[in-house]
């Protein structure tokens, strides 16, 4: 009787162990994947700050008037605005 017991504690204690040892590894890898896309990030940003040129916007608008005779008179306008940094060519 006591050799089962014991046999069936080892199993538990070896079962408890290989669990916290995996758990353990998938935390480290877990870990070592954010590491190195932290990494990436931070080097991408630094050796490349000027991915994209730079860009402008147009924004219309149609001013609609009413005259005293009853008639529409429409007004187009166009606004640019140009977002351009400092040093970039």
């Amino acid at each position: 009787m006591s050799i089962g017991l014991i046999t069936i504690l080892a199993i538990l204690l070896a079962f408890l162990i290989l669990r916290s040892i995996i758990s353990f590894s998938l935390k480290l890898i877990g870990i070592g994947i954010i590491a190195v896309a932290i990494c990436m990030t931070i080097w991408i940003c630094t050796s490349q700050p000027d991915m994209h040129k730079p860009f402008s916007l147009k924004t219309i608008e149609y001013l609609l008037k009413i005259n005293k005779d009853g008639s529409v008179t429409t007004t187009k306008k166009v606004t640019q605005t140009v977002y351009k940094e400092e040093g970039i060519k």
